[in-house]
């Protein structure tokens, strides 16, 4: 899955600059998660980070850039776990396609709903297990509405994630692969959403809205691969 996203501010030519850089962006992303974008000013940067104010100053002159940048450092550090979801989420096809011949359409598309609510209700698990990322998500989609900058880079990434799901539900047969992309990531940030702020995880609810909504996607599939 390829995210086409690239650094706007200053970069660093040395290794002690691209680590201050660096150090910038963590200590950014810390305050977003405990003060908001909007708590995200040169001086606070600065401070979380224990560096002097104008090393921030010398790298992202325009406060949009350094969360423009905070937000592609996030990306590229949670990269590796949407490529794991995307391997799980073939192994799950592959694993369906060996049995898909000995099982009638009424068992398979079963065996679909069942497997493919298994999957997606570990994954959001999974995901409240980091509740910082979660609220950083969150964070950077809010600001997007205000800051076209951000805007722009937060719909690069979506339409990676929506672009992945649907390659998945084109796999499994599904016509309308696109649609079937934007209710799981709809669904899914959802839940996400509300068991984030509640502080736990209501698992009847889980179950039984992805295993509801899985089934109306999967029984829609006229030949389920």
């Amino acid at each position: 899955m390829l995210v086409p996203l690239t650094y706007v501010g200053r970069q660093a030519s040395r290794s002690d600059g691209q680590s201050r850089r660096i150090e910038i962006l963590e200590a950014t992303l810390r305050l977003i998660v405990t003060e908001g974008v909007r708590g995200v000013r040169h001086r606070a940067v600065a401070a979380e980070a224990g560096v002097p104010l104008a090393s921030t100053t010398y790298y992202f002159k325009d406060i949009k850039d350094l969360i423009s940048d905070a937000l592609t450092f996030f990306a590229e550090k949670t990269l590796w776990m949407n490529k794991a979801l995307e391997e799980q989420s073939y192994e799950l096809l592959n694993n369906m396609a060996q049995v898909s011949q000995s099982l009638s359409k009424e068992a398979l598309q079963a065996l679909i709903v069942e497997s493919l609510a298994e999957f997606l209700c570990g994954h959001i698990r999974e995901q409240l297990t980091h509740p910082d990322d979660r609220i950083l998500e969150n964070a950077f989609h809010e600001e997007a509405l205000r800051n076209p900058q951000l805007a722009t880079s937060i719909t690069l990434l979506d339409e990676t994630l929506l672009q992945s799901i649907k390659t998945f539900f084109s796999a499994l047969g599904s016509q309308t692969a696109y649609e079937d992309a934007h209710q799981i990531l709809a669904i899914i940030r959802l839940l996400e959403y509300q068991f984030l702020l509640r502080k736990r995880v209501d698992e009847v609810v889980l179950k039984s809205v992805v295993e509801t909504m899985v089934s109306h996607i999967v029984r829609a599939i006229k030949n389920p691969s």
